[in-house]
């Protein structure tokens, strides 16, 4: 009987020790959070805290016998053995000993010379192939808007008035946010264009029927609807004579007859659209950010292979755990939009970290009424050897913000095939006024990484059936909830 306790005892330490925690990292004189601070572990695997200083430290990226190091410009290196830590909060003690009158190297390397022994050792030092990666992604869009209104409303539908549109429109919520969250293995051929990807799980806040017309209506005005639109119509937008217009449809307003096969089938095929849709989706946004990687000929982030189109600073010498850095700073010269700051390994000449942030507007659209502007993009990467061979893209997390607005008159056209009559059933017209501004930001973190042959590259099957878990919100994290 005694036996079994401990055993029990010992699986609860076990379980504890696998689950993820959430650490923030403060200085420890004005317990100021830390932003942007390197974390890694022995094996070299590593992350950044965020702007608040947080990091989640999750069981996928280290072994129990590791241990942790914590570096920021200014900062004394902290090293913390796994086993021994069971804290929420690690503080870093201010530096008060500079290496700048250390004499740490036999030479002293100019940064153009250091700049060039990056390019010259990219290949030797960085992973390509074909490889399997093991990731979590995510990503949070969060959405203010600053003006929506509808003037000269017209509307030929029954209850459908400006009063009852301008009701619906106070009541919208100013400021919307959503997030996702996903696990998955994703496969790069450096040979295709096309990587391929195996959805292990997801979950998200935004619930997709939220936006069905149903949600946002009173019962009159909906069963109104219900009377005046029909379930088969499909809907034609057009902004004045400009030539374009598109379908929209509305879901969620109409019950679905479980005797109508035909409904029920259509219902089937949009449900295998959807998790090929969110594969794909999934998919391109991962390939964006190994596209984003300064070892790909056409990234903006050319700081290396366009070097010449950038000035860099004197380098200065630091630490990233036990591994001596250059630090170098590099400003554009020409009509390159990005600044950086590359932490670059002084034996053997890889960049492990690359912060980046644009100097200027990344685009600018103006137009009849209809108006863009990225203004602000920010991220930083952490390089590190998954496989102990080669380095590999190890965290990736970036910021960006942009502002859209809209005045443009606009009509929504119902029309109908199988109605006998007219083809169009119902029309909508008003004046749009809509300024929103946005913020999106993604992180990607690789837990793993292997070599595979193209044979088993080839073999793969991304028939995904995976869709995202709807919750209201995140009330776990991410690897408690979907611990594999």
């Amino acid at each position: 009987m005694k036996y079994r306790y401990i055993i029990i005892f010992f699986l609860g330490v076990l379980s504890a020790s696998a689950q993820s925690k959430k650490i923030k990292i403060i200085d420890s004189l004005s317990l100021d959070p830390v932003s942007f601070a390197t974390v890694f572990f022995s094996n070299n695997n590593g992350v950044i805290s965020n702007e608040l200083g947080y990091f989640e430290l999750v069981p996928e990226q280290y072994k129990i016998q590791d241990t942790l190091f914590v570096s920021s410009m200014g900062y004394e290196t902290k090293r913390i053995p796994i086993t021994t830590f069971n804290d929420t909060i690690i503080r870093l003690k201010p530096e008060t000993i500079t290496l700048k009158n250390v004499v740490v190297t036999n030479k002293e390397l100019s940064s153009i010379e250091i700049i060039e022994k990056v390019k010259q050792n990219i290949e030797l030092n960085y992973n390509s192939g074909i490889n399997e990666n093991k990731l979590f992604f995510r990503q949070d869009y969060n959405q203010i808007s600053e003006q929506f209104t509808l003037n000269k409303f017209k509307s030929s539908i029954k209850d459908l008035n400006a009063k009852v549109m301008d009701s619906i429109l106070e009541n919208l919520p100013k400021e919307s946010r959503s997030e996702l969250e996903s696990l998955s293995y994703y496969y790069v051929n450096d040979e295709l264009d096309t990587p391929k990807i195996k959805l292990i799980k997801s979950r998200r806040t935004n619930d997709d029927n939220a936006s069905d017309l149903s949600k946002s209506l009173g019962k009159k005005l909906e069963s109104s609807l219900k009377e005046n639109l029909k379930s088969s119509s499909y809907f034609k937008i057009r902004s004045g004579w400009l030539p374009f217009s598109f379908d929209l449809t509305i879901n969620g307003l109409w019950d679905i007859d479980s005797t109508d096969q035909e409904q029920l089938d259509k219902l089937k095929n949009e449900e295998v659209k959807r998790k090929e849709n969110f594969s794909n989706f999934q998919k391109g946004r991962i390939q964006n950010v190994y596209f984003k990687s300064f070892t790909n000929s056409n990234s903006d982030l050319n700081f290396i292979l366009e070097s010449k189109r950038y000035q860099f600073s004197n380098p200065e010498l630091s630490y990233l755990g036990n591994d001596l850095v250059y630090v170098i700073n590099c400003l554009p010269l020409r009509s390159d939009k990005f600044k950086a700051t590359l932490y670059i390994n002084s034996e053997d000449f890889a960049i492990v970290r690359l912060d980046y942030e644009n100097v200027k507007p990344l685009s600018k659209f103006k137009l009849l009424g209809i108006s863009l502007l990225e203004y602000l993009e920010k991220g930083r990467m952490r390089f590190s050897k998954l496989n102990n061979e080669k380095y590999d893209l190890s965290y990736f997390q970036s910021t960006k913000e942009n502002k859209a607005s809209i005045n443009r008159p606009f009509k929504i056209i119902e029309k109908n095939k199988v109605v006998k009559g007219r083809n169009k059933q119902n029309q909508i017209s008003a004046k749009l006024n809509l300024s929103i501004k946005s913020k999106y930001n993604i992180e990607l973190q690789v837990f793993k990484t292997r070599a595979i042959n193209s044979k088993e590259f080839d073999d793969l099957d991304e028939k995904n059936q995976v869709l995202p878990e709807y919750l209201e919100e995140f009330t776990t994290n991410f690897w408690e909830e979907f611990d594999e």
